[in-house]
């Protein structure tokens, strides 16, 4: 499965399918940059009848950003983002440089979704 990318943040599903007995998945996160990185995000499946990606968990604050240099496995509880049951998901990221501003989310670096992964 191949890593996406903007702004020099790489995200990438850790595997292609995820039973859902696992309880939720992991999502690698890699900031590339000199300096630390916050994320708001949202989960989509897609809706094989109508043949679009719907929204299955609004898009959110996360709840730690990246350090500069940092490589984290984020852990998503399927109970919170995938609770539309077994599917085709993707992950919605938007990216902002972290800043030490009372308004969080000011610094817009861009956004992506990861590549497909299955619940099963």
């Amino acid at each position: 499965m191949a890593s996406k990318n903007v702004s020099n943040i790489y995200v990438n599903p850790a595997k292609d399918n995820f039973p859902k007995t696992d309880g939720g998945v992991t999502i690698v996160i890699e900031n590339k940059n000199a300096f630390g990185v916050d994320s708001k995000i949202k989960s989509e499946k897609f809706n094989e009848t109508k043949g679009i990606w719907e929204t299955a968990c609004v898009l959110q604050g996360s709840e730690g950003g990246l350090m500069p240099h940092e490589r984290v496995e984020d852990f998503l509880l399927s109970t919170h983002f995938f609770k539309k049951g077994a599917g085709k998901y993707r992950i919605y990221y938007e990216f902002y440089k972290a800043t030490n501003l009372p308004i969080p989310y000011t610094s817009k670096l861009g956004t992506l979704t990861t590549s497909v992964f299955n619940i099963k």
